[in-house]
């Protein structure tokens, strides 16, 4: 009789990487049949070799910075939101919107990928799909691309321990690591600090960028962008209670990752979004988090464009930007034209 062969090994999350100290160590989650167990390595931390996800090659980055609050028009963007660990989908969109080849090399030249919010929670592949946005970062910087990762409600609360919303694989396999589900994206961990860097609130050219949208309440406070992403950012990771009060209302729904107001039953007056755009110099607010419909929508004569279509249910697609030109793109590939009013 021929012996049975054993269930192969599985790489089912991870790589996970902690600092402690000078060294580095990586634990990698791997499934054979019911068995879920842990591999874990430690290396030097600034020599860590290249590690994998999804059969991407992730390059550790020798730096991280916080990027600019403003950035110059190219000619090309195309902008995601609301992707929520859906990675197979955010793959797909990628290369039907021209940003990367299915070897996840950057093909998109000097155009840039924005984010608009929210690659945490409810889907099974969040940190695949997190590992290539950091990778894709390098690969644009160096055609003389850019790509945005704007925070959006799901990303600060993963950051601050609220996890309603996770995947309970994810508690798992915190557990198997020996960790807390809380550790895994800590400040001590690379994308913890990857993550701390980001900001919530762009502007591109003439666009506002932000996962919910401005708020009466915070534009009334007359802010630059950069004292809106310098006042949420040391603050990213710490639980809202323990918050500073003259702090809440850049986390609570009045935030820019959480404001609901361009699609609520009473909308924002159109002079709040008139204010909004006037007080940045934009022409166009871009927000993800509210979904209206299965397709990217507009509203107040084209001034709000909403990007949020429910990728976690299956509805797929990004808005491409050519020279002032807007198209829907499926995850197809296929473009159609989105006249802006």
């Amino acid at each position: 009789m021929l012996p049975l062969l054993s269930a192969a090994q599985e790489q089912t999350d991870g790589p996970y990487v902690f600092y402690e100290g000078d060294s580095a160590v990586v634990k990698t989650i791997f499934q054979r049949e019911d068995l879920v167990t842990t591999k874990t390595k430690t290396y030097p931390a600034h020599n860590i070799p290249v590690l994998t996800a999804e059969g991407l090659e992730i390059k550790i980055k020798s730096n991280i910075s916080i990027p600019a609050n403003t950035t110059a028009a190219p000619e090309q963007l195309f902008i995601l939101s609301d992707i929520e660990g859906e990675f197979d989908a955010g793959k797909k969109l990628l290369i039907a919107g021209g940003v990367m080849d299915d070897k996840f090399n950057w093909t998109f030249g000097k155009g840039h990928l924005v984010i608009a919010g929210d690659l945490f929670d409810r889907g099974t592949k969040v940190l695949p799909w997190i590992w290539l946005l950091y990778t894709l970062e390098d690969k644009a910087a160096a055609a003389g691309g850019q790509v945005h990762v704007i925070l959006g409600n799901h990303d600060v609360m993963q950051m601050a321990g609220d996890f309603r919303y996770t995947d309970a694989r994810y508690f798992k396999n915190a557990w198997v690591m020996g960790k807390e589900l809380k550790q895994l994206f800590a400040a001590d961990t690379e994308l913890g600090r990857w993550l701390r860097s980001k900001n919530v609130i762009e502007k591109i050219g003439d666009l506002l960028v932000m996962h919910g949208g401005m708020s009466p309440e915070i534009l009334q406070k007359q802010l630059s962008l950069t004292q809106i992403n310098d006042a949420v950012r040391p603050l990213l990771g710490v639980p809202r209670k323990q918050m500073p009060a003259d702090a809440q209302v850049f986390f609570t729904s009045t935030s820019p990752f959480w404001f609901r107001g361009y699609f609520s039953d009473v909308p924002t007056p159109e002079s709040t979004i008139d204010s909004t755009l006037q007080q940045y110099g934009s022409k166009h607010i871009v927000v993800g988090h509210t979904i209206t419909d299965t397709t990217i929508v507009q509203r107040y004569n084209g001034k709000v464009i909403g990007v949020d279509v429910d990728q976690h249910e299956g509805h797929h697609q990004g808005l491409f930007i050519d020279k002032n030109q807007f198209f829907l793109v499926d995850i197809n590939g296929k473009k159609t034209p989105f006249p802006v009013h």
